[in-house]
């Protein structure tokens, strides 16, 4: 990537809870060979939204610190026009489920480097899917696997977890739901046959909170 795009650049929005990704990505946005302009930082998706900002492509953190979803975050943002590409640690190996069960068109790494940051950006903005390195473990799973694990992993019986889901279902249901859960993470060779072992996947994977 070179040359100077401060001509047409692509008008972005960050939303991270850390000042210092906020200064960090204003600094590499503010580069002369930056085909992406920093427009707007928050630290969360309503404090952006209230500014109603030109913009074409918002970097989402997936976690933030006022505990939102990253899913109705993501949501809302598209809903407000904007092209969403997630940010997130390579260990957060939910993010590619959110990506898939979303509007969010792709995912940066923040291990990566910052001109493949920009890249991806530039992606995005173009209409396409960014998406690298991928960990081999990672298990994607659909919406209501994700709350059946959710419900269950927290402790509740399988009768709790049938009644929580809306709409609810079935016990043989979650009992299913359970078993597909479970072949995702054998494949992914990352052990959940028991509850304590789902467990400890739903918090890698961001659907509990670290213990």
């Amino acid at each position: 990537m070179s040359g100077d795009h401060r001509g047409a650049r692509i008008r972005v929005g960050v939303i991270d809870s850390h000042d210092l990704l906020l200064a960090g990505a204003r600094a590499l946005m503010s580069m002369p060979y930056s085909p992406a302009e920093f427009v707007v930082g928050a630290n969360t998706v309503e404090r952006l939204c209230q500014q109603s900002p030109d913009l074409q492509v918002v970097l989402l953190d997936i976690r933030l610190s006022d505990e939102s979803s990253a899913d109705d975050n993501t949501r809302r943002l598209s809903s407000m026009g904007w092209t969403v590409l997630l940010h997130a640690d390579k260990r957060q190996k939910e993010a590619s489920s959110i990506m898939h069960r979303t509007p969010a068109s792709g995912v940066a790494w923040k291990n990566d480097g910052a001109r493949t940051l920009l890249e991806a950006i530039v992606a995005v903005a173009r209409g396409e899917t960014w998406i690298r390195d991928v960990d081999a473990t990672t298990v994607d799973l659909t919406h209501r696997e994700t709350q059946v694990l959710r419900y269950y992993a927290a402790g509740q019986t399988y009768a709790e977890t049938a009644r929580s889901l809306d709409p609810p279902i079935s016990v043989e249901s979650v009992k299913t739901y359970l078993s597909r859960i479970r072949k995702r993470y054998d494949a992914a060779d990352r052990p959940a046959s028991t509850r304590l072992e789902l467990r400890r996947r739903a918090i890698e994977d961001g659907l509990l909170p670290p213990e």
